[in-house]
């Protein structure tokens, strides 16, 4: 009897982590960028939640600021993000970026 795999069914390799590697808003983050913590929080949040769902995680330090602001409508449309959490998941871009 021969075993045939679906592709769907293999296990996927492990996605990396961006809980390790992306900034954790603290309140120095929050003084540098004149964001209240909360906000930075929540957009910390949204990109834990929703970033690596389809790719790899990107770190804010590794796209120009002018790209996140391309990047982040389009991504955020795609995922089904709110237009609330699209503008702290930004603000939490921007600040961490600084």
């Amino acid at each position: 009897m021969a075993v045939v795999l679906i592709p769907a069914c293999a296990p996927t390799p492990a996605r990396p982590s961006a809980s390790s590697s992306a900034p954790v808003p603290d309140t120095a983050m929050s003084t540098r960028s004149k964001v209240k913590l909360e906000t930075l929080q929540r957009g910390h949040g949204v990109y834990l939640a929703h970033c690596g769902r389809c790719h790899e995680y990107i770190l804010p330090k590794d796209i120009s600021r002018s790209d996140w602001h391309v990047v982040v409508p389009g991504m955020a449309w795609n995922a089904g993000i709110s237009k609330q959490d699209e503008k702290v998941l930004t603000a939490y871009i921007m600040a961490a970026k600084k």
